[in-house]
């Protein structure tokens, strides 16, 4: 189970490192075309959403609650609408990462919930989910107007949530054992 643990951990960073750098990109470099950025987006968010399915086939196997399946179905299809149509982006921007990054955060509540109560930091990952939906909702209820300050926000803000998604993905892989040990339990009394 270890092995898929780490695996797991190690493919949520990769995505994220990859999602910090667009944000990078986006935020110093917001005169880029719109449609360039939304089609790198929509790139990453397929393959986001892929990588969720994945997971969560892998950990259904073992009785591990992920919950990718929806929020990765959801990546893909919004990923492939994206590519379609790249000018609708420009309209919708804010939502859309705003949605996307909500839906993605869920993940974090929901497995920080699972193990409340065990040796695990829990509630540091409540806390990070919770402040990852914030950061969400920011970007939906952008003051901004300017194409420019909104490509310069959404690019922050995919930032916020990849770090926060990254220090999630260090903190369980930091206290593994106690996760593995958490969801055992958690597995056994469900059954």
């Amino acid at each position: 189970m270890r092995k898929i643990f780490n695996r797991t951990i190690n493919s949520v960073i990769c995505s994220s490192i990859i999602a910090c750098i667009i944000g990078f990109v986006m935020a110093i470099n917001p005169s880029m075309s719109i449609k360039t950025i939304s089609i790198m987006a929509s790139i990453y968010i397929i393959i986001h959403g892929i990588v969720l399915i994945i997971l969560d086939i892998k950990a259904s196997r073992f009785f591990i609650p992920f919950d990718g399946f929806l929020p990765g179905i959801l990546s893909v299809i919004l990923g492939i609408f994206l590519i379609g149509k790249p000018d609708i982006l420009s309209t919708i921007f804010t939502i859309i990462i705003g949605l996307w990054i909500i839906v993605s955060s869920i993940n974090s509540i929901k497995i920080s919930l699972a193990i409340k109560g065990e040796n695990t930091p829990w509630l540091l990952l409540l806390l990070l989910g919770i402040i990852d939906i914030i950061a969400g909702m920011v970007v939906i209820f952008n003051p901004f107007e300017a194409s420019v300050s909104i490509t310069v926000f959404a690019g922050i803000m995919i930032m916020v949530h990849s770090i926060i998604t990254i220090i999630d993905m260090m903190v369980v892989k930091k206290d593994i054992k106690h996760f593995e040990k958490a969801i055992a339990e958690k597995l056994k009394i469900n059954n």
